[in-house]
């Protein structure tokens, strides 16, 4: 279910227009008029610049309508589109019916469904993980590098246009993996799986 913060009411400081905020940790929203990016701050909004118009591409999942997976049901908040040399990949930022965070990740028709994890690994950096090494019950089976396009909708998190983006998957069978991220200033760790698309059910 959506939760719409009905208490706070926020304008874009680019065009003045309202900004429909759908859930109250965002930090991060596209302004829906001017395509501006927001910074949400406790009691106020900051803008941080113009926000790249993203190519509308064919999806299964769409901003702010509901779909079922894994009989739970999750809306799609924000999306990130990430550039690397021969195409793009996105990360869609989900919520489920009890407001737990998802993140899925579509890549020339892999779909990858995560949630932040803080599993120990031997080190966290990008370096020194090389392809098909093994790190305890894990085999690094994937190792790359992006670049940020731009966004839409709401985000939990600030994120930069053309930042670069590095990422590593570690495979730990059965289609369960671990992907770790790396920015100039940060790295997250991620758990999750392997999905069918064909088992979405989108929600009208």
């Amino acid at each position: 279910m959506l939760y719409q913060n009905d208490n706070l009411t926020y304008n874009c400081p680019q065009c003045g227009d309202k900004l429909n905020i759908f859930f109250k940790y965002s930090k991060l929203i596209k302004c829906q008029s001017c395509s501006s990016a927001i910074f949400l701050e406790d009691k106020s909004v900051r803008l941080i610049g113009e926000g790249s118009t993203l190519s509308p591409e064919p999806s299964l999942i769409e901003l702010h309508k509901m779909f079922k997976l894994q009989n739970k049901t999750f809306t799609a908040l924000g999306k990130i589109r990430y550039g690397y040399g021969r195409g793009f990949w996105e990360e869609w930022f989900l919520r489920d019916e009890k407001n737990q965070e998802f993140w899925l990740s579509i890549d020339e028709g892999d779909f990858v469904l995560e949630e932040k994890n803080k599993l120990s690994l031997p080190f966290k950096d990008f370096s020194k993980f090389k392809v098909g090494s093994r790190h305890g019950k894990y085999i690094v089976t994937e190792k790359g590098e992006g670049t940020c396009i731009g966004f839409e909708g709401e985000l939990p998190e600030n994120i930069n246009i053309d930042e670069k983006h590095q990422y590593i998957h570690l495979s730990e069978g059965g289609g369960h993996l671990v992907t770790l991220e790396f920015t100039k200033n940060s790295s997250q760790t991620f758990k999750g799986k392997w999905i069918d698309p064909l088992d979405i059910e989108v929600l009208n």
